[in-house]
């Protein structure tokens, strides 16, 4: 039975007044240490996204890195693109340790012995962040397709364009985020390209990136370990179900006028895909998140079927005012990674949390 080591706040602190409903939706800790993933899925899930996995694996990426710059003291940058599925350029950018000792770029690649493949959230990225990466790694920043700045797509997004997170939502594989899983995919390959040197790459992602990141591990082989920030995307029948001020109020509006599409989203459920992962996972879900309703991220949380630490947040999304920080959000993730890449211990309980939520809101 997978270990869970469960740390981080017991209280939200994100309420009702400033959203115009609650952004609990009624849920304490022990009632979301309860949520588990929908009860149903395609009889076909696995054959699926093996179909999707094996048109990732025939793309060639052919890397394209630019000069390499200063980002920092001690980390160099340079940008990224390669090749994607359906014929999608990706963009991005990676970091590295700086050169020293008159070091080329081949020796600097070969000596990064761990890499960190960072996603995002729904706003894209206009440069790479380097909060969650340790010092002495490589990163992988992409950016997944049709989202700014490096991959936009013509047509989605901006004032006039189909949503992101309504493209191609009328089939499973035309859907944006089975293109933006096999961006993530690619991004591992290209990690082992530019640092040849790696043992391990893993994943860090949040919110769009963390949803993305759980179907990404949970379908594919690509990384060592991950960490998942306020999941989206899981448990789509509640998530549609109930109100939000994020991505899934335009699917809720969708599936309102067609049904038929939440077809399409059992094919793309984060909760869903956590079953199926079995390497190290650091999740952070919310106790309180107006963006990502808080019952999808702990279904996310509570079906990982690997080593699992949760670090619960007191809130997700939250921007300025009182309570927006958490103090051990960033110490979580470090030792978290110093943990997975130290070797495979797991210092937690041998406890697990399951059960089930509604498949419409009470």
């Amino acid at each position: 039975m997978p270990r869970v080591r469960l740390t981080g706040a017991t209280t939200a602190t994100l309420m009702r007044e400033r959203f115009g409903f609650d952004p609990t939706h009624g849920f304490d800790l022990s009632a979301l240490l309860q949520v588990g993933p929908p009860g149903d899925e395609p009889a076909d899930l696995d054959s699926f996204w093996a179909g999707v996995a094996s048109e990732a694996a025939g793309v060639d990426p052919v890397p394209q890195v630019g000069a390499w710059r200063e980002l920092e003291p001690g980390i160099e940058a340079a940008d990224l693109s390669y090749h994607s599925v359906d014929g999608v350029r990706i963009g991005g950018w990676v970091t590295r340790p700086a050169a020293s000792g008159g070091a080329s770029g081949k020796d600097v690649g070969d000596a990064v012995s761990r890499v960190v493949v960072v996603g995002h959230g729904y706003g894209g990225r206009d440069a790479p962040t380097l909060a969650d990466v340790p010092h002495d790694a490589g990163a992988v920043f992409p950016v997944a397709r049709g989202l700014p700045t490096r991959s936009e797509v013509p047509g989605v997004g901006g004032a006039t364009g189909v949503h992101h997170v309504l493209w191609g939502i009328h089939s499973p594989r035309t859907y944006s985020h089975v293109g933006s899983v096999a961006d993530v995919w690619l991004a591992a390959r290209v990690a082992r390209m530019v640092f040849p040197g790696a043992r391990q790459v893993s994943y860090v992602g949040a919110s769009f990136g963390g949803g993305i990141g759980a179907l990404a591990l949970g379908f594919g082989d690509c990384f060592d370990a991950g960490v998942l920030e306020v999941p989206s995307f899981g448990h789509h029948p509640w998530r549609v179900a109930v109100p939000s001020t994020g991505s899934a109020s335009r699917v809720r509006e969708r599936v309102r006028e067609h049904p038929a599409v939440l077809r399409t989203l059992w094919y793309a459920d984060a909760a869903t895909a956590a079953l199926r992962v079995r390497v190290p996972v650091l999740v952070l879900p919310a106790l309180a998140d107006p963006s990502v309703p808080v019952p999808g991220q702990f279904a996310v949380a509570n079906a990982l079927a690997g080593p699992t630490w949760v670090h619960v947040l007191p809130h997700g999304h939250c921007s300025g005012g009182d309570g927006c920080e958490d103090a051990g959000r960033a110490e979580a993730i470090a030792e978290f990674l110093a943990d997975v890449w130290a070797g495979p211990r797991m210092p937690a309980p041998a406890v697990r949390a399951s059960g089930s939520i509604p498949r419409s809101a009470p």
